[in-house]
């Protein structure tokens, strides 16, 4: 199986070939006045699309609770404040070193409670967090070199001092997608993914219970990103980049009762766009927890190793419109995720070493409704690398 460390090398390799800065037309993102998987066999046609797409991934998967309340330290506080105590006491991280890799339980301020190794065979994947700041969602597959591996799903429930009191197998067995992208819903009964299958087709899905239900799309056609899920689990919220001259990019939405098959057909766009007619990537989708609105974080991608703004963008799920710009920050690969109806945006630079330690990081938490964010320091880690953060 290939490192994520190969993939991103890959990735920009094929990048820097076919894409050249001067055939890029390049402008700042415009911000509205007023307005508030394994990426596997990179697709010689879409080098830039599927370097974004690993670095999405690496980057860090961020996943809080839906069904909270509390407000993050006052912004006057020295230095960029804490996560308030108001928020769930620990956080559970898959971090990465060489081929190997450990899940982590510490509380926000940076102590860890306990370890766990994975199960023998296995190792870590993907990791989400459920309304239940003591149950979380996490998938393993196979340790190998293989091309191609299957998930396997468990229910992580920790104790009220962050020990792993039961790592539990879901009776939906093992799942065969490679995995891509996780989320859950509040209650863990419905877990959405994203992946690919062995014959190259990409699946959007969603355990419920002891059916998986698949909709899939061939990886000649569109590519698919990350997913996120409504409190209630009935409606996935997915990114896909259209294959064809061009890229295009569209934010889109699927009903989990809806029957089995063509994805693209089944699913609703909600948002879309030309690049680079706008010259920005969509990194990363969250849906509100009633499902009334689709939250896109979009940045671009070159210079490679810039500083580059973020714009979060919020498309209205049940009409069609022009889109609103919420926030706006720069730094980092970002991940957003919701959180009641509050935004978490956490930034992640591409590490220079799979070896070194973690530095610290910034975070935002995002009010869409006022269109404003606050600034939240979460701690680095004393060795290895985030892999995937749930908290």
């Amino acid at each position: 199986m290939n490192t994520l460390e190969d993939r991103i090398r890959d990735a920009y390799q094929a990048a820097g070939r076919t894409v050249q800065p001067q055939t890029l037309r390049r402008t700042a993102p415009r911000v509205a006045a007023g307005s508030a998987r394994r990426p596997r066999r990179l697709n010689a046609l879409i080098p830039v699309a599927a370097a974004v797409a690993v670095l999405a991934v690496i980057g860090a998967s961020v996943a809080l609770p839906r069904l909270l309340t509390g407000s993050a330290s006052p912004a006057g506080a020295a230095g960029k404040p804490g996560i308030s105590a108001h928020y769930p006491p620990f956080q559970v991280i898959v971090t990465r070193a060489g081929t190997g890799s450990r899940l982590l339980v510490r509380t926000p301020a940076g102590h860890v409670d306990s370890t766990l190794a994975p199960p023998r065979g296995a190792t870590w994947g993907y990791v989400t967090a459920t309304g239940n700041p003591q149950k979380f969602i996490v998938a393993t597959s196979p340790n190998g070199r293989a091309q191609w591996n299957p998930f396997r799903l468990y229910t992580l429930t920790l104790s009220a001092r962050g020990a792993v009191t039961h790592l539990t197998p879901l009776a939906v067995g093992t799942v065969s997608v490679q995995l891509g992208w996780l989320a859950a819903d509040a209650d863990g009964g419905v877990i959405a993914f994203s992946g690919d299958q062995s014959n190259g087709a990409f699946v959007v899905g969603a355990v419920i219970g002891n059916q998986v239900k698949q909709w899939s799309v061939s990886d000649r056609q569109a590519f698919i990103g990350n997913v996120s899920v409504t409190s209630a689990g009935n409606k996935i919220a997915f990114t896909t980049q259209y294959n064809g001259p061009g890229f295009h990019f569209a934010a889109m939405v699927l009903a989990t009762d809806s029957a089995p098959g063509p994805l693209l057909t089944r699913a609703k766009t909600v948002g879309s766009y030309d690049y680079p007619r706008k010259d920005e990537y969509m990194f990363s989708v969250a849906i509100s927890p009633d499902g009334t609105w689709v939250y896109v974080a979009t940045r671009p991608i070159l210079p490679v190793g810039a500083t580059l703004p973020t714009t979060l963008i919020a498309y209205n799920a049940s009409r069609k419109g022009a889109p609103v710009t919420i926030a706006t920050w720069t730094g980092g690969e970002p991940s957003v995720l919701p959180i009641g109806d509050l935004l978490f945006a956490w930034m992640y630079g591409l590490p220079s070493s799979f070896s070194a330690p973690s530095p610290a990081s910034t975070a935002y938490l995002i009010n869409p409704a006022t269109r404003t964010k606050t600034a939240v320091r979460l701690p680095g880690l004393a060795s290895g690398q985030y892999g995937l953060l749930a908290w």
